[in-house]
């Protein structure tokens, strides 16, 4: 491969978003928290939950092959009770794992495409695909729950755009 290595900038993608991530985690509110836009919406710790459960299940793919169960990962994240230092502390924990899982990956492993989980080939142009695509995914997947995330503070009056 010629050019940046896909480790280099899958690392510099996951912590740009996880930066932006903290940024807006930190500016949610305690009632904030457990609100949803409308009934049978997730609330904000739902999402910052997804956004862990989905990295969980996906690590775990990468690094042990073992598919780990979405609904046990998903409460171990949720927090209830708990405010969103604890929910984004477990976050921290599943992207050390990620973290690590990159370090340790050559480029020669993460452009080898392995086979997905029969469940998650819905999702995927195909049943194989390379392990870098896979973290690309965790990536694109938190992004897409961070403007989730945001929106719903705008709704509530927080305009990004008039931040300080």
């Amino acid at each position: 491969m010629t050019g940046t290595p896909h480790r280099d900038r899958l690392l510099w993608d996951l912590n740009t978003i996880r930066k932006e991530l903290e940024e807006e985690a930190g500016r949610i509110t305690p009632e904030e928290l457990d609100w949803a836009p409308a009934e049978g919406m997730k609330t904000l710790r739902e999402l910052l939950a997804e956004i862990g459960t989905m990295e969980a299940l996906t690590v775990s793919w990468l690094a042990d092959r073992k598919q780990a169960d979405w609904q046990e990962t998903w409460n171990g994240i949720l927090c209830p009770g708990e405010g969103r230092e604890a929910v984004m502390a477990r976050l921290a924990q599943i992207r050390q794992r990620t973290l690590a899982y990159l370090e340790a990956a050559t480029e020669e492993l993460l452009e080898t495409p392995e086979p997905l989980p029969p469940s998650w080939v819905q999702y995927f142009p195909s049943p194989e695909l390379e392990p870098e695509e896979l973290v690309r995914w965790i990536g694109k997947h938190e992004y897409y729950h961070l403007g989730q995330i945001i929106t719903c503070r705008w709704i509530r009056g927080d305009n990004p755009y008039k931040r300080g």
